[in-house]
């Protein structure tokens, strides 16, 4: 998409800061970083350090992905009385050590605080840090699990207490080199924590700052608390178990100090890496389209590592099967994941590609098949609903959600969004809907689909195929909708052009993440 008009310049590059409570990742990278020794790399030499892997994270990276300022640009844009509010809600999670230090002063990271170099006061050196050590393994055991952690509301106490999963941490080097306590907190290693910025609960606003009932904007903690993956259940695993893999990219268990120095530290075992590996593959292909321009250290080949790694995650998420009889194929998803799927913010969606080639090569009937750029040949203005049956190509089934604004017309800003016109996103192996924050975690449009769950059937009627036709069922996974990124283009701010540069360098095509394959009767 070529737009004309100023573009968001080049982002500021990382600056050192250090307050009563947090300090910067180099400080960190003294000893967690890999260096010319063994420590902190797996057994072919690869750096598996907690701040080498959180580098080119999404985490790391919080405050630098264009699809995120793009947003926070066009929201400010549209409403302008309300700026406060706005960068106060954009910055809790993306920028949280700088919202807690600005926070004392009754003020909040800025837009261009994030994009321009100009404030180098040490709160703007941690907020465009984006979520970074000190201040994770800072973040206190009270209240998290509950309503009142929700959306940001951490507590960070004036201990300067680093909490970590060991019983026995070594305490001088820490104390000596940065001033930190390392803790046990068995916390740490709860989805209790990460819930606290991966559920996001607003409240809808005009540009006169209505504010209208709580919209679950992305709650993954309450899909998995409501699952068999929650604590005490038949599948019981946490956040950190699925998104900190404690394996090599060769799924060997990693073994070793948690630091490069002091020298004779002790091997641990369990080792978390911490790429936080996930869905967004899309971030990274940006910064691998361009690494300069987020002013970060990292280079093309970075960005591309943590693309691999998360697709290798995306494809532990689902599986498809497929079955055929004359005239129909039946294809079966499911999700293996923990939460729903897809999860966390509402511009992602899976599409089933069903494709039939008959023996002669001829594709003779396809459903779901995207251009270069990851759109639908006939995607509607809104959205397809949910299909339990499919009789003609030109229909799709998606699972997503979707969000609506008081006017019932797509929320493509956050704080528009009131409530889902439709959610038929696959629920996790043992989904209680009678959960204790079912207001949340409710679905949209699948109540006439009795086969709908953790898994679904879709029965698609191709007619008369050639017999021994190949089938092909592709499960395809799209961070973000190319009608989220082009609707900027009617009021477009330099942060939407240059979404769109990257756009253009890196389209938003979909991931394969399972597919299954059969014959024609």
């Amino acid at each position: 998409m070529d737009v004309p008009g100023d573009r968001l310049g080049p982002l500021p590059a990382p600056g050192s800061a250090a307050t009563t409570r947090f300090t910067t990742s180099e400080a960190c990278a003294q000893c967690h970083l890999a260096g010319d020794g063994t420590a902190i790399r797996d057994a072919k030499g690869r750096d598996v350090s907690p701040v080498g892997t959180w580098r080119t994270s999404a985490m790391a990276l919080a405050t630098r992905d264009p699809y995120y300022l793009a947003a926070f640009a066009d929201e400010l844009q549209f409403r302008p009385a309300l700026a406060d509010t706005v960068e106060a809600t954009c910055t809790r999670c993306h920028a949280p050590a700088g919202a807690l230090e600005l926070e004392v002063e009754g003020k909040t990271p800025t837009f261009a605080m994030l994009t321009t170099g100009a404030d180098t006061s040490k709160a703007a050196h941690l907020a465009r840090e984006g979520v970074a050590c000190s201040l994770c393994h800072q973040i206190d055991a009270e209240g998290l699990g509950t309503y009142a952690s929700f959306t940001g509301q951490f507590k960070v106490l004036d201990q300067r207490r680093i909490y970590g999963p060991y019983q026995d941490p070594a305490t001088d080097p820490m104390r000596t080199l940065v001033n930190y306590v390392p803790t046990y907190g068995a916390h740490i290693q709860k989805s209790a924590l990460c819930a606290t910025c991966h559920t996001v609960i607003t409240k809808p606003r005009d540009a006169r700052g209505y504010v209208g009932p709580d919209f679950p904007e992305q709650v993954p903690f309450l899909e998995w608390l409501a699952s068999s993956f929650a604590d005490g259940g038949t599948k019981a695993a946490t956040c950190q178990d699925c998104h900190m893999q404690a394996a090599d990219d060769d799924g060997a268990t990693l073994e070793t100090p948690i630091a490069r120095n002091p020298a004779g530290l002790k091997a641990r075992k369990p080792f978390w890496r911490h790429g936080f590996e996930g869905a967004n593959v899309q971030l990274a292909r940006f910064g691998a389209s361009d690494p300069t321009w987020f002013g970060v250290p990292l280079t093309k080949d970075d960005h591309e590592r943590q693309a691999k790694a998360n697709e290798r995650m995306l494809a532990r998420a689902a599986k498809v099967d497929v079955a055929t009889t004359p005239g129909e194929i039946a294809v079966t998803i499911t999700n293996e994941s923990g939460h729903k799927l897809p999860t966390g913010y509402p511009s992602r969606r899976l599409i089933v590609h069903l494709k039939v080639t008959a023996p002669d090569g001829k594709v003779v009937w396809e459903s779901g098949k995207v251009d270069e750029f990851g759109r639908l040949a006939k995607e509607p203005a809104t959205f397809f609903p949910h299909f339990d049956v499919v009789t003609k190509q030109e229909d799709v089934q998606i699972y997503e959600s979707f969000p609506i604004d008081a006017a019932g017309k797509p929320a493509h800003r956050p704080l528009d969004s009131l409530k889902y016109a439709k959610d038929n996103r696959l629920v996790p192996s043992g989904f209680n809907k009678r959960n204790s924050f079912s207001a949340y975690t409710g679905s949209i449009g699948v109540d006439q689909d009795p086969d709908w769950g953790s898994s679904d059937t879709v029965k698609y009627r191709v007619g008369d195929v050639p017999a021994g036709s190949s089938v092909t069922a592709e499960l395809l996974f799209q961070v973000v909708r190319p009608s989220d990124i082009e609707v900027y283009a009617s009021k477009p701010t330099p942060a939407a052009r240059r979404l769109f540069d990257f756009a253009k360098a890196a389209p938003p095509v979909p991931v394969v993440i399972a597919s299954a394959t059969a014959k024609t009767p």
